[in-house]
């Protein structure tokens, strides 16, 4: 799992390398370039790396369980695999583990592990924990509510800026997007991240 958290800040460093680029072109190369869409990106970048991050956690960790690495969950063994999976297996029982991966891949790769509820569901294939966000917020020195407000929060305003290109309504003109605000978003991920890993790696 080591290697999906490595991953995951190498995601996180890119992202904030790009907040370096803004700041330079902002003070050195003066309006009127509009530059504001180098935020956007990091919004979307980051909450795109702790999506990824949930999903390389869940599909490793699975395949732990299915190896015995790892205790078996309640929600790991309702976990469905087809019939053509299984027969496949039969056919070449060598390729039973990458078969396993693949069906993994299949049924999550659709699902988004963004909303702090989806994140805990998915979790639950690998983690039986029935605090998972107690557990979590406490790993960052924070309480649950606070954590998964903020994450929904960032997580409204990503897809403002991916789904409506982060204009305002009827009045189609782009919501204001500070500095400030973007790197402690950024900053808030990266810890969330690394607390979810932590506790689950």
């Amino acid at each position: 799992m080591i290697a999906s958290y490595d991953k995951f800040k190498q995601i996180i460093e890119d992202t904030k390398n790009a907040g370096v680029i803004y700041s330079y072109l902002n003070d050195y190369v003066k309006p009127p370039y509009d530059y504001s869409d180098l935020l956007r990106w990091q919004l979307a970048q980051a909450v795109s790396a702790l999506d990824k991050l949930i999903h390389d956690l869940v599909r490793i960790g699975m395949l732990e369980i299915f190896k015995g690495k790892r205790p078996i969950t309640p929600k790991y063994q309702s976990f469905s695999v087809t019939l053509d999976v299984l027969n496949n297996i039969k056919l070449d029982p060598s390729q039973e583990l990458s078969l396993i991966e693949k069906q993994i891949m299949l049924n999550n790769g659709y699902k988004s592990f963004q909303d702090p509820d989806k994140i805990a569901d998915a979790l639950s294939l690998i983690w039986n924990e029935s605090n998972k966000w107690e557990k979590i917020a406490s790993t960052i020195g924070s309480n649950s509510s606070s954590v998964k407000t903020l994450l929904k929060n960032i997580v409204i305003r990503r897809n403002q800026i991916v789904h409506e290109g982060d204009y305002n309504g009827y009045l189609f003109s782009r919501e204001n997007i500070l500095e400030a605000d973007v790197s402690a978003a950024v900053t808030f991920v990266e810890k969330l991240g690394q607390a979810i890993y932590t506790n689950v790696g």
